[in-house]
């Protein structure tokens, strides 16, 4: 298989991802724990685009209060709608970061990040710099524990039943 097989193969894989992201802040109240032992909170913010793969794309683009939580979002959903982007907000160690991340390209874009702790001008450069090379690590730590569970076919058959499960689950 060529490598441009490969892509297409995969290309799926940031919609499953972000869904996957979405169904564990749902069921674990946001709590993540990482594989050093350490928690982090991640919560679905006020912005998602899910939109239909078709030749004329139907996109629903939900903003405002929790979104994620909506009828509205899970009904598109069943309806087959991907998440296409999401504004996320992640806390850790009395940090927070706000960004959107993109499931094409896993890109995180309109980052804002922790205040700057340091006073010193030239610091402040490198806890810019550290601090966007801490976010871009959680993320690519929550995404190899995805595709660790994706990639192995008994774990992805519990995983993609409950996820089913909780898609189709009625919303109160």
């Amino acid at each position: 298989m060529d490598l441009f097989e490969k892509i297409e193969r995969t290309r799926h894989f940031g919609e499953l991802f972000l869904v996957w992201l979405w169904y564990h802040s749902d069921i674990d109240e946001s709590i993540f724990r990482l594989s050093d032992g350490s928690l982090m909170t991640l919560v679905f913010d006020n912005a998602m685009t899910l939109e239909v793969k078709l030749a004329e794309a139907e996109r629903a683009t939900l903003s405002g209060g929790a979104p994620a939580s909506s009828r509205e979002a899970h009904e598109a959903l069943r309806q087959g709608k991907l998440v296409r982007s999401v504004k996320i907000r992640v806390e850790r160690d009395e940090k927070e970061w706000i960004f959107v991340l993109t499931a094409q390209t896993l890109a995180l874009s309109s980052l804002k990040i922790p205040a700057l702790m340091t006073k010193e001008e030239d610091e402040k450069l490198y806890e810019r710099q550290y601090l966007i090379e801490e976010i871009d690590s959680l993320v690519r730590g929550l995404f190899e524990r995805f595709l660790s569970i994706r990639l192995d076919d008994k774990k992805w058959e519990q995983e993609s039943k409950a996820l089913s499960a909780w898609i189709y689950a009625d919303m109160d």
